[in-house]
């Protein structure tokens, strides 16, 4: 293999794939990313921990085809400290890669191509386009309440499913819920799917919706849009050169409409920012175990509390728009204030049942996401 290709199209495809690539496996390939040529003026990147896997091409000329793996950390940081301009790479000897740019040259091992693994191919599957914005904005909504606990998989990722008429994404570690969707417009075309996607496959397709949202601010008038597709139990996510796919988890996920409240009797309204601000003052003495304050709701007011005797405790009183039956109920205040701080609305409503009933939290006025919060008896 021989090249020559412009730093900036070689950092931007290897920026893409690096971080995908496994550096703590067994399998010493895993830590490399593979560079094979794709006709005269292609170069193609991949990089895959065997759940996930992402390519990536960049315009090249080539010299001489073929393939090699190259370590996926050395050669970025290499690349990143190249000055502007051409690059040329060339395999030699042993599969040795030798980088030149200028008057700075390096020679760093590789592995032969043909022992990296097979990522995942979407073959004929059916590619649907969604609005990358708006699924990164579920993810925003979401992401608070995927568990981390890798023990539990169908709890440890992100439902991800569309009906045809709205696509949604769903999370929960237990302990809260949240739901967030966006109805596709008219005249677009139907799309059903489920899928389950593990936490890790969620942080990389944020990444590469951050990437559409970041060419978009630097003048591309283009619509950021992700492609999507599933296929032999693989999720599939497209946007232009780079294909991200992602191993769906084969487990069933809560049915998390049976834990919504359908109807809460109580529905206190509050700015966003005053809430969230009250309730850092008074998590300060709440257990750092538990994280639990006290809400005592009454007409016009919401009052919070934390009682701790190690530390001490904490009151403070908010005015709200209420005026039905008051209730006390406790909460785990991290938990609230993560469904805060997901939201970007100004005015927030409490939706309360009884005392052993979820809390609700959405934005006021017209919505697509529901936060739900399971009481602590305190």
């Amino acid at each position: 293999m021989h090249l020559t290709i412009l730093k900036k199209d070689f950092l931007r495809s290897l920026a893409r794939t690096h971080s995908v690539a496994d550096r703590k496996s067994s399998m010493p390939i895993l830590s490399n990313i593979l560079l094979s040529t794709d006709g005269p003026k292609t170069l193609r990147f991949s990089a895959t921990d065997l759940y996930l896997s992402v390519s990536s091409t960049a315009v090249a000329e080539i010299k001489a085809g073929g393939t090699i793996a190259v370590a996926a950390r050395t050669l970025f940081d290499i690349v990143k400290n190249l000055p502007e301009g051409e690059v040329s790479l060339q395999v030699v000897g042993n599969h040795g890669v030798e980088i030149r740019s200028g008057k700075v040259r390096f020679k760093i091992p590789g592995m032969p191509g043909q022992d990296f693994p097979s990522l995942p191919n979407p073959g004929a599957a059916e590619f649907a386009t969604l609005d990358a914005e708006e699924v990164g904005r579920l993810i925003s909504l979401t992401h608070y309440s995927m568990s981390s606990d890798e023990t539990r998989p169908h709890l440890a990722g992100a439902l991800f499913e569309g009906d045809g008429k709205a696509v949604r994404m769903v999370t929960t570690d237990g302990h809260r819920l949240s739901k967030a969707e966006y109805k596709r417009g008219e005249g677009k075309k139907l799309l059903n799917f489920s899928m389950l996607v593990p936490a890790k496959g969620i942080g990389e397709l944020r990444r590469l919706i951050d990437e559409a949202k970041a060419d978009r601010g630097k003048g591309d008038d283009k619509p950021a849009t992700i492609d999507i597709a599933t296929a032999g139990g693989s999720a599939f996510f497209r946007r232009e050169d780079v294909v991200l796919s992602v191993k769906l988890v084969d487990e069933q996920f809560p049915p998390y409409s049976k834990v919504i409240p359908s109807a809460q009797t109580r529905k206190v309204g509050i700015g966003r920012m005053l809430l969230t601000e009250a309730l850092r003052r008074i998590a300060l003495v709440a257990s750092d175990k538990s994280g639990a304050v006290r809400f005592n709701v009454e007409p016009g007011t919401l009052r919070i509390t934390s009682e701790n005797p190690d530390v001490g405790e904490g009151t403070e009183e908010l005015e709200v728009d209420f005026a039905g039956e008051g209730i006390e109920i406790g909460f785990n205040a991290r938990y609230v204030l993560d469904v805060l701080a997901a939201i970007v609305e100004d005015d927030v409503r409490l939706e309360l049942g009884g005392q052993l009933d979820p809390g609700v939290i959405k934005p006021v006025g017209p919505t697509d996401f529901v936060g739900v919060i399971m009481p602590m008896r305190i």
